[in-house]
């Protein structure tokens, strides 16, 4: 026989590495079941109410107690909403086809702005709200739904970031300005003569503008120049050439926190240097302040980050692409998608971040999401409240005839169905169920006669024509563009039809296969040339059909 080295057996040696590899810190999560993918998500400064936003313009409000979410309100949209703000007693939402509207906490409509391009981001500030539309125009609205200075304050905009009563805009050829209501203080010109995008902005703890961008190669297959840039004002304090892209930025008193595509998290010291904390191994999505620590949402996991390196992690069912937490960071929630049509719904997830971390096995970090979480119910103030929103929209005489009929009563409902009941017609009645009874005896001699194939072949065509929805991308279009080269294009799948009115899920894809949109109408911005978008929709059992449309702006 021969000895066995101890160090390389399952021993004592081996046994701690891996104990020491497969245990991470960790915080409780409570999970919150939707009915559908979320598509913006929101949290009240005082941290007592959620809000987010499901398929078909759905947006749900949930009262916070003992990290349980209980729902008191449904409100529909007119369409996808992109994201949610919740001030007071009211909730601002942007959708896709419309813009701005605000509804109370009872979920009535206060008043809608109107962008004529839906919205893709909203910005709060303490006088109006800043909404970015789909072609690229920010609009400033007052809290009562009106202008707040000309609107647009600007145009071609791909990315708008505010702090204080500082709004910066990123143009698509590099720009960026900073607004101060509405009016423009400082203006960082683009560089390059082959142009440039931004990738990130923010503000330093200092007050300094932080922004990422990304300088074009002179010759394909060459690497493009990624720089991290300092402003104060409208100069140019310092300049750091980057291994990766910026993509997230987030500071606080405590210091600035900076996300990058290879997954590096770092800070930026207090002489304006850069220091990498820890490296998460994919791209950072977005950082969230926390006190002394910043979240970062990184693929399938949330990590608390400090000074020293990982505090914790969470994992979640998708990729976070939402993360809120309160004003006095005691709760955090977030949500994602994994992109898997074939999968449940993944549930909202919410943290009690004054709980301390413990040590769990790495393989157990996603068990919360896996028990059964129940979809928040409506509170009985919901169900038997008042809503007198449809009634404020009637006149005083059809407020009185639908008083009137809600008079009636079980007895006089009764006395209605028996005076109806009395004045049937008993022949006619006969005839009828008799014709109706020999169309279903000669439905069912016609099948018995087919033989076994036929049979299961008729079968399978009645099953596929009650199954399949029928998508429609509408007609094809020429259109003239406006002096700027592009036009507005709505692209409508009202048309698309499915014999059981089950069409679950809706989806744009443009021409590179990028989806552009889950809602039955989207406007696009098209410049001149050929356009095609597909249209794919889904039926309630899963079926997909498509449609093609091709758009010519001439």
């Amino acid at each position: 026989m021969f000895e066995l080295n101890p160090a390389l057996c399952c021993g004592e040696v081996f046994s701690n590495e891996v104990c020491e590899v497969a245990m991470v810190k960790t915080l409780t999560c409570h999970p919150t079941a939707v009915e559908s993918r979320v598509f913006a998500l929101s949290m009240s400064s005082v941290g007592d109410e959620v809000a987010w936003s499901e398929a078909d313009g759905v947006v749900k409000l949930a009262k916070l107690s003992d990290t349980k979410l209980n729902l008191i309100t449904t409100i529909k949209g007119p369409s996808q909403v992109n994201e949610i703000i919740l001030r007071g007693n009211s909730l601002y939402i942007i959708d896709e086809m419309e813009g701005l509207h605000c509804f109370d906490y009872d979920g009535r409509l206060q008043w809608t702005y109107d962008t004529g391009a839906g919205g893709r981001t909203l910005i709060r500030f303490e006088q109006y709200l800043a909404v970015l539309d789909s072609i690229g125009r920010v609009h400033l609205v007052s809290f009562h739904g009106k202008d707040y200075c000309q609107n647009p304050v600007q145009n071609n905009c791909a990315l708008i970031i505010g702090r204080e009563q500082k709004l910066l805009v990123a143009s698509e050829d590099g720009i960026v300005r900073c607004l101060v209501e509405g009016k423009e203080v400082w203006t960082r010109p683009s560089r390059g003569d082959l142009g440039e995008s931004i990738t990130a902005m923010g503000y330093t703890s200092q007050g300094l503008v932080m922004i990422g961008r990304e300088g074009y190669a002179i010759v394909a297959g060459d690497e493009e120049a990624l720089e991290m840039e300092l402003w104060s004002g409208d100069q140019l304090i310092q300049r750091h050439d980057l291994r990766a892209r910026l993509t997230s930025i987030a500071s606080d008193q405590d210091g600035t926190w900076y996300g990058f595509d290879n997954g590096d998290v770092g800070k930026l010291s207090s002489s304006n240097e850069l220091s990498t904390i820890t490296n998460l191994q994919f791209p950072i999505k977005s950082l969230t302040t926390c006190g002394d620590l910043v979240v970062a949402a990184c693929w399938f996991y949330l990590y608390g980050v400090d000074n020293d390196g990982i505090k914790w992690q969470i994992e979640h069912q998708g990729m976070p692409d939402f993360v809120c937490t309160d004003s006095k960071n005691n709760f955090l929630v977030f949500a994602g998608e994994d992109q898997n049509d074939w999968t449940s719904e993944e549930p909202i997830g919410l943290i009690d971040l004054n709980e301390e971390a413990y040590d769990i096995d790495k393989s157990d970090i996603g068990l919360w999401y896996q028990e059964k979480s129940l979809i928040p119910q409506l509170t009985a103030d919901e169900i038997y409240r008042v809503d007198d929103s449809v009634a404020n929209l009637l006149t005083e005489k059809e407020r009185k005839q639908m008083d009137d009929n809600v008079e009636i009563g079980f007895d006089g409902l009764m006395e209605d169905l028996e005076h109806e009941v009395k004045n049937i017609d008993i022949t006619t009645a006969e005839i009828e169920s008799s014709q109706l009874l020999d169309e279903f005896e000669d439905s069912i001699q016609s099948m018995a006669m087919l033989d076994e194939n036929d049979l299961l072949s008729e079968l399978g065509q009645t099953v596929k024509e009650m199954i399949l929805p029928q998508a429609d991308a509408g007609d094809d279009k020429v259109i003239s563009a406006t002096k700027d080269g592009t036009v507005v294009v709505l692209l409508d799948g009202g048309d698309s039809f499915d014999p059981q009115n089950r069409i679950t899920n809706w989806s744009w894809i443009e021409s590179s296969g990028k989806e552009i949109s889950t809602s039955r109408k989207v406007k696009v911005k098209l410049s001149i040339g050929r356009h095609s978008f597909e249209l794919r929709v889904q039926s309630g059992e899963g079926n997909w059909t498509s449609d093609v449309v091709s758009v010519i702006i001439e």
